[in-house]
């Protein structure tokens, strides 16, 4: 590994931000791909260096490539045609040498071709790469950001998941296999879907955020209520209608079974919902701040 440089796309988000900590310390050289590279130097994620990059944006292509010889891929998973952006960049990346990628992909998306994050599998293997796919499941994160976060300070998960459960799993866990599969030998061409070690309804959920000393609700939303409400949060039309197709694909069962890829790769069984519990108690116990008061501070 000495000497290799590793390309971490999305270094400022969840994942790739954990990818590039499960790196950093290790021989390979880290480097954080970011539309904005001064304004990621002043976060904590541990990179060797930042590079401009954006998808939208081929001419950033080639010097966030020059030297790299592994990639960490994340082709915009909420877009709704992501290969549009990723098959140049998959280009450029296969004229320019660059062997093994390991791509964030999501959970059953090989049960259907015309699925845009399995057209991005697709073109990532007919590029002649040493390839690996992460297909996670639903990530325990969501419940520590974006509008649920909100609604679990006012002591409410509010869904349209019904009764269906699913086996969340951590993003750190997503990103120990990813640094695995960009470090180790033996996972080229595997295809490993990844989920936390139990399947949860969220009457389970709530009860178990509810350790952390704010006692929160589920409240089973219709269809039609979690489209209102996250049209009112500011999501655009297109953005809804994809929530709600991950949430019929939920109610369906899709997301409930609980897989031994993580602990397969790792040695260790995944991270235990409550453990994320406790690591993120701050986020939803009763001193903690709430989106109002921090918006009037």
């Amino acid at each position: 590994m000495r000497g290799t440089t590793i390309l971490v796309m999305g270094a400022t988000g969840t994942v790739g931000g954990a990818v590039a900590a499960e790196l950093a310390g290790g021989e390979a050289r880290v480097r954080g791909a970011t539309r904005d590279p001064a304004r990621a130097r002043g976060t904590a994620v541990p990179v060797g260096e930042w590079v401009p990059f954006d998808l939208e944006r081929p001419e950033t292509f080639g010097s966030a490539l020059a030297g790299v010889d592994r990639v960490f891929l994340v082709a915009r998973p909420g877009d709704e045609d992501p290969l549009r952006v990723a098959a140049p960049l998959l280009s450029e990346m296969e004229r320019r040498g660059i062997r093994r990628v390991v791509n964030l992909t999501a959970l059953g998306v090989e049960r259907r071709e015309d699925v845009a994050l399995r057209e991005v599998e697709l073109e990532v293997e007919r590029g002649g790469f040493e390839w690996t796919h992460l297909r996670p499941n639903w990530f325990m994160q969501v419940f520590i950001a974006g509008p649920l976060l909100a609604g679990l300070r006012r002591g409410v998960l509010a869904v349209p998941a019904a009764d269906a459960r699913i086996s969340y799993v951590d993003a750190r866990d997503v990103a120990a296999v990813a640094a695995a599969a960009l470090t180790e030998e033996g996972h080229e061409g595997a295809a490993y879907s990844l989920t936390g070690g139990e399947s949860l309804d969220h009457t389970e959920v709530a009860a178990r955020l509810s350790a952390a000393g704010r006692e929160i609700e589920y409240r089973a939303l219709s269809e039609a209520e979690a489209r209102s409400a996250v049209l009112a949060a500011g999501l655009d039309g297109r953005r809804a209608e994809r929530l709600m197709g991950f949430y019929r694909l939920v109610r369906e069962g899709h997301s409930a079974p609980v897989l031994p890829d993580v602990e397969e790769v790792l040695g260790r069984p995944p991270i235990p919902f409550d453990r994320f519990v406790r690591d993120h108690a701050e986020c939803w116990s009763r001193g903690a701040v709430q989106p109002s008061s921090r918006a009037s501070s």
